[in-house]
């Protein structure tokens, strides 16, 4: 019989985080004896964190804001792709040679490219274009994920032009990237790369407004939306694609799914139950709905 094992979440003010409701009904309906909780702090103090990770049933973790370039140091490895987006998000204990070893993973980035990859089969590739709006560390994710996928030309939008001219000069070695000013598509460069045919929202659903986004930004018909805001449950670039018509909607808790699941699969070798986990985050959703009216 397997060992007991104890995953966390390590991040701050994550109390209502659904990763716990996937990863427990994961861990139950395979048979392990694993359980999987929040560690909620708003620093990680090294003797404290050092003692967590040390423990022999600690299995590995999930990592999220503020923590997710804090617990770098602690690991004994980082993934190309995590310090290339400059996160982990995930960490897997490995033994290696008789070492038990600490590796940093990032499968934010994994998550976003399956969405699109599902939403858009049948499709040829590589994509034309893609938009990523923002310029944090979930943006970060995106460009990565949309370089991993060969989109011939990735634009950034971002209120500060700086930030987003920073991401585009560390990811200028794997794809063609333009930081824009506007949402007026008629004034973008690379004219032949349009209409878009993925749209990758990083920002908070309450940053920007409905009025702002012009219908021109959703041209093309099949094109993917993937709003990683979880809030309001229909965000403003959700209504304009709406409006658009033809557009395919991942949502934030999509990516957490498909997140989840790379994350189960890196912690435990076994194909991750999908059905079970979605529907967990199902039900749960639904509860928290019931319970906040």
């Amino acid at each position: 019989m397997a060992a007991e094992k104890q995953f966390y979440l390590l991040g701050y003010n994550v109390s209502y985080s659904l990763s716990p409701t996937i990863h427990n009904a994961a861990f139950a309906f395979v048979g392990l004896p694993y359980h999987y909780s929040v560690y909620d702090v708003q620093n990680l103090d090294k003797d404290e964190i050092s003692a967590v990770l040390a423990d022999p049933i600690f299995g590995g973790a999930s990592v999220t804001v503020p923590h997710k370039l804090a617990i770098m140091p602690f690991l004994n490895y980082i993934s190309d792709a995590a310090k290339k987006v400059g996160a982990v998000n995930t960490v897997v204990v490995s033994d290696v040679d008789g070492k038990r070893e600490l590796s940093g993973e990032n499968t934010d980035w994994s998550g976003i490219k399956q969405c699109i990859e599902d939403r858009l089969s049948g499709r040829s590739w590589p994509l034309s274009s893609g938009l990523v709006i923002g310029a944090g560390g979930a943006a970060r994710a995106a460009v990565y994920a949309l370089a991993e996928l060969n989109v011939k030309v990735i634009y950034i939008y971002n209120r500060s032009k700086s930030k987003a001219e920073q991401i585009a000069e560390e990811f200028k070695d794997k794809s063609k990237i333009i930081v824009v000013d506007s949402y007026n598509v008629a004034s973008w460069p690379e004219q032949d790369s349009l209409p878009l045919d993925v749209i990758v929202g990083n920002i908070p659903g309450d940053v920007i407004m409905e009025k702002d986004i012009p219908l021109s930004l959703f041209g093309k018909k099949g094109g993917v939306l993937v709003e990683m805001a979880y809030k309001p449950d229909v965000t403003p670039l959700m209504k304009v694609s709406e409006r658009a018509g033809g557009w395919k909607v991942v949502r934030g808790t999509d990516i957490l799914l498909e997140q989840g699941y790379a994350q189960f699969e890196l912690w435990t070798g076994i194909d991750a139950p999908k059905a079970v986990m979605r529907n967990a985050l199902t039900e749960e959703v639904v509860r928290r709905n019931a319970n906040s009216k």
